[in-house]
C-alpha cells in the first residue's frame, strides 16, 4: 500500500497562517518535497504510475508560468506608465478631425497620400456647415499642419470650443487622398488595469497605442 503522502518520511509539516498566500516557489519546492517522498515510500509492487507523475510536473511548471508572465506584465506596465509620464506637457497627434479653438487659436494636421498642386482645409462648425476656408495651397505627400486664428469668413471672432475641419486636396482635376489628425496637448496621465492612460486637452482620455506623433 502506497503511504499518504502527508505523513511520508521525509516530509515534515509546516505551518502556515491562514491568510498568508504561498509564492510560486514555496509551491514548487513543497511539491518536489513531497514527489519525492511519495516516490521513496511507494510500494514496490505497485509503484507510482509515470502518466501521475507527469501530470503533477506539468501543474507545477504551469504555476511557475504564471508568475513568470505575471512579472514580465507588470514589467510592461512599469516601463508604459513611464513613457506616459513623459509626455506631459506635450502635444501629440491623434486620428479625427477635431478642431479645438481656444484663446483664438486652433491648429490641427494631416497626412497627403500624394503630392497636391492645391490644398485646402474647411473649418466645420457645430451644424457642419463651413465657418472658414484655409487656403494653404501646394503641398508634397506626406505630413502637413495648419493654423485657423478663430475667425469666420467674413472676418468675426468665432467663440471657443470644438469645431471640426474637413481637407480637400487635388493635383489639376484629380483629388488627392488624405488623413486628418487632431491635435491635443497631455495633461496628466490616469493608471488604469489595462495600462496608463494620458488625460487630453480636450478632455479624453486615450491609450498610449492611440498617440500617431508626438510633435
Amino acid at each position: 500500500m502506497v503511504m499518504n503522502v502527508s505523513t511520508a518520511k521525509g516530509a515534515t509539516p509546516t505551518t502556515k497562517s491562514a491568510n498568508s498566500l504561498d509564492t510560486p516557489q514555496e509551491i514548487q519546492d513543497r511539491f518536489l518535497k513531497l514527489l519525492v517522498a511519495q516516490l521513496q515510500n511507494q510500494d514496490p509492487l505497485s509503484p507510482v504510475d509515470n502518466s501521475q507523475i507527469t501530470q503533477q510536473m506539468s501543474q507545477i511548471s504551469m504555476v511557475q508560468g504564471i508568475s513568470n508572465l505575471n512579472t514580465t506584465m507588470n514589467a510592461l506596465l512599469a516601463s508604459q506608465s513611464s513613457q506616459a509620464a513623459g509626455l506631459i506637457g506635450h502635444a501629440v497627434l491623434l486620428s479625427g478631425n477635431e478642431l479645438r479653438l481656444a484663446g483664438g487659436q486652433a491648429v490641427g494636421a494631416a497626412s497627403l497620400a500624394g503630392a497636391a498642386t492645391d490644398v485646402q482645409v474647411d473649418v466645420l462648425g457645430a451644424a457642419g456647415t463651413v465657418v472658414d476656408t484655409l487656403a494653404l495651397g501646394p503641398r508634397p505627400a506626406g505630413d502637413l499642419s495648419f493654423a485657423w486664428d478663430g475667425k469666420d469668413a467674413q472676418g468675426n471672432a468665432m467663440p471657443d470650443g470644438a469645431y471640426t475641419f474637413k481637407v480637400r486636396a487635388t493635383t489639376g482635376a484629380v483629388a488627392v487622398s488624405s488623413n486628418s489628425f487632431s491635435v491635443a496637448q497631455v495633461n496628466g496621465v490616469t493608471l488604469s488595469s489595462t495600462g496608463p492612460l494620458l488625460d487630453l486637452s480636450n478632455g479624453s482620455s486615450v491609450a498610449l497605442s492611440a498617440i500617431k506623433k508626438i510633435l
